[in-house]
């Protein structure tokens, strides 16, 4: 896969979350839908970071801010999803009372952010925000030697991943992990974008245990987020709050431990190998 071939899957991603941002009737679909099509832009940028740095950086925090402006609805939506699962399995009324007392903020949180997210002046100043970025990918110049660039792209992206993983390993933050997940997910974004939609049976092993590490540290991360929730409620409870805390933290090990187990054996794989799969 060549460099043009990267910007036209780069500016089709674009095109659709900006499809996606023209709904009439913007629902929770649509902003996921959107959503994952800008982290997928984001790293099909890193398969051409090789041509610009300083253009790479511009619109990778372009995409970025375009995804902040939607994560707050879909966050909302996951928070409130595990909270009811803890509610279900609680028994004890003054946990409920906690968790409901949560979820009631979270709901005025949610109808707050569907509000910013559905203005129509935002929505088309993003829409346009994209469109411009759409159009500075195409103008990227390809040196001679662009064959070489998604080659460079994927071993430093598969060094930062590796490396996540070790800081990961040595100390499992909330911060660390996240990080791990984010270059999980790209890992597996780029070898997508380079397969073509036709990833070989090695590509879809790949695809396969990036997507277990995002999805286990995606869960992780969002108990982190209710913990803290939990932790921030004002004139709750002591003893029912840290009964809560304690249930979250044996989670989120468990997660931990399959999600840091799957990302060793993704990046067991050398980069050369990942290569010759996504080809």
């Amino acid at each position: 896969m060549d460099v043009a071939d990267i910007k036209l899957a780069v500016r089709q991603h674009i095109a659709a979350a900006t499809k996606a941002l023209h709904h009439p009737d913007l629902d929770d679909e649509a902003v996921h839908g959107a959503r994952k099509d800008l982290k997928r832009a984001r790293s099909g940028l890193r398969l051409l970071r090789p041509l610009d740095e300083a253009a790479y950086r511009r619109e990778n925090a372009r995409l970025r801010d375009a995804g902040r402006w939607l994560s707050g609805v879909r966050d909302d939506k996951v928070l409130l999803g595990m909270l009811e699962g803890l509610l279900e399995k609680e028994k004890k009324p003054e946990r409920r009372r906690l968790i409901e007392r949560l979820m009631a903020r979270l709901e005025k949180e949610r109808q707050r952010d569907w509000r910013a997210v559905r203005a129509a002046k935002r929505r088309r100043e993003l829409r346009e925000a994209l469109g411009e970025s759409a159009q500075r990918v195409e103008a990227w110049r390809a040196p001679h030697e662009g064959a070489a660039v998604p080659t460079a792209a994927l071993r430093r992206l598969y060094r930062k991943g590796r490396k996540a993983l070790e800081r990961s390993r040595k100390e499992p933050s909330d911060e660390q992990l996240h990080e791990a997940r984010k270059q999980a997910k790209h890992l597996r974004h780029v070898v997508e974008i380079l397969a073509e939609g036709k990833p070989s049976k090695r590509a879809r092993k790949v695809i396969k245990r990036a997507n277990a590490v995002g999805d286990f540290l995606g869960e992780d991360h969002d108990l982190a987020v209710v913990e803290s929730r939990f932790e921030h409620l004002s004139s709750a409870p002591a003893r029912p709050k840290h009964k809560l805390e304690r249930r979250i933290e044996k989670r989120r090990a468990r997660l931990q431990k399959k999600a840091l187990k799957k990302a060793r054996k993704l990046y067991s794989v050398p980069p050369k190998r990942i290569l010759q799969a996504a080809a």
